[in-house]
């Protein structure tokens, strides 16, 4: 019986076109080396753990089971949905060779199996619940749902009524945190109705519509996206400070301590017409109309719910090890990222992004570069969420 896949493309934009014109998928972890007599698991997790020595066990560990699905559970005949990051569509296929490791294609891309490409321009829309499944910071994510892989057959030309498929085995896949905050799933479903509004100016621009500028579709969608980082901040702030409040046995950040409410608050839980946790969370509604969009407030927003010691640098570390592309990011490249696509956002919305050296045009923008700033900003909440819930080093 045929299983279904998600990969996700790296962070090298040529690596679209490479996939595409070759008939293949790949993932990144070159450094682990050739897998082709290397069938166990507990063999590719040794040869992941010796690879890469200086990366946090529990990266190591996502990249070995990923890399054991790529190599050992994905088989041929298998579908795979390729999400590319230069296009806000998605290439559907079907996995027509055994895992290869290759040293004839660019660097960084070693572990390989080739497909058959049946679409490449398929409407992310059109497979959203299946992607809303695949964690924010995973490569390789087996589809699970027997009634999903049998709508993906369909999409290929084959078509299973669903009642023919037995439930898929559940096999493992790496753990990530963002599956347990109700705002980080919002702030997907935002962030895929941005992704939405890309493939509709996609598609409206393959058709030449002249009938308003496709480009402004685009623009919509990017500040769309930084919309969703800003509220997703903001309803996560709120949900762990009432957490914490609610809990007054627990050890507060020292900037948790030091927030302040109002009087009148304070004077409504003293006569009793409020709880604390009442009065908290009309203090935060109150102050909705901060905004969560610069790094440097960002920081500021999360150290009230946590004491995060460098914070910028470890989300940069959670991203260079999630990629497993070799490429490092430090703090200030990943601040500096995000500050330049906030500051696009701020020219679309208060200078009708008006282009410098032409004052009757507007700045380029196009589906690849507004795709690549929609994941961005999901990848780098996920790795903002993951270091919220990961302890300190040397706490206890």
């Amino acid at each position: 019986m045929a299983k279904a896949w998600i990969v996700r493309a790296g962070r090298d934009d040529s690596y679209d076109a490479l996939a595409l014109d070759k008939n293949l998928i790949a993932v990144g972890w070159s450094a682990a080396g050739d897998l082709t007599t290397t069938t166990s698991p507990s063999e590719i997790r040794e040869r992941v753990r010796a690879a890469y020595p200086d990366v946090e066990r529990r990266a190591a560990e996502n990249y070995a089971i990923q890399l054991v699905a790529f190599r050992s559970r994905m088989s041929e005949g298998d579908i795979v949905l390729f999400l590319r990051r230069t296009s806000p569509d998605v290439a559907v296929g079907r996995v027509v060779g055994p895992y290869e490791y290759r040293t004839d294609l660019p660097s960084g891309i070693r572990h390989v199996r080739s497909v058959h490409w049946s679409r490449t321009d398929l409407p992310r829309a059109s497979v959203e619940h299946e992607v809303l499944g695949l964690p924010s910071l995973t490569t390789v994510y087996r589809i699970n749902q027997a009634d999903s892989v049998a709508r993906l057959e369909r999409l290929l030309g084959f078509d299973t009524p669903a009642t023919t498929l037995p439930d898929a085995p559940v096999t493992a896949a790496p753990p990530d945190h963002d599956d347990g905050s109700a705002p980080f799933t919002n702030l997907r479903r935002n962030l895929n109705y941005a992704r939405s509004l890309a493939t509709a100016g996609q598609h409206l621009d393959q058709l030449k519509v002249g009938a308003f500028e496709v480009s402004d579709v685009f623009r919509a969608a990017w500040v769309q996206s930084v919309a969703a980082l800003d509220h997703w901040v903001r309803q996560e702030i709120r949900a762990r400070m009432l957490k914490l409040v609610a809990q007054p046995a627990a050890q507060k950040p020292r900037a948790f301590a030091a927030f302040q409410i109002s009087l009148g608050l304070v004077e409504q839980v003293q006569l009793g017409t409020k709880t604390l946790v009442e009065a908290l969370d009309q203090q935060l509604r109150d102050q909705g109309h901060l905004v969560y969009q610069n790094p440097d407030k960002i920081r500021e927003g999360f150290g009230l719910v946590h004491d995060v010691k460098g914070f910028w640098d470890r989300v940069a570390r959670v991203l260079t090890e999630q990629s497993g592309d070799g490429v490092t990011l430090t703090g200030k490249d990943a601040q500096e990222q995000l500050r330049q696509i906030v500051q696009r956002r701020h020219k679309i919305a208060h200078e009708y992004d008006e282009d410098p050296d032409d004052p009757t045009r507007k700045r380029h923008i196009d589906g690849a570069g507004t795709t690549r700033t929609i994941d961005y900003i999901e990848q780098v909440a996920a790795a903002m969420l993951d270091v919220l819930n990961t302890p300190e080093p040397g706490a206890g």
